[in-house]
């Protein structure tokens, strides 16, 4: 159990910096990259499942 809540806790932290950087981040760029400012949550929360 405590394993569980420390990865819940280590996707979730890696969920809110992806975003902080996501959101930091021109609008150009983020085109340039693919990714839309309405999709920013999305791609932040693939990236924490991925961790």
């Amino acid at each position: 159990m405590l394993y569980e809540l420390r990865d819940r806790f280590t996707r979730w932290l890696v969920y809110r910096q992806t975003l902080a950087s996501l959101r930091r981040v021109p609008d150009r760029t983020l085109a340039d990259a693919g990714i839309s400012r309405e999709h920013i949550r999305e791609h932040a929360r693939r990236a924490s499942q991925h961790h």
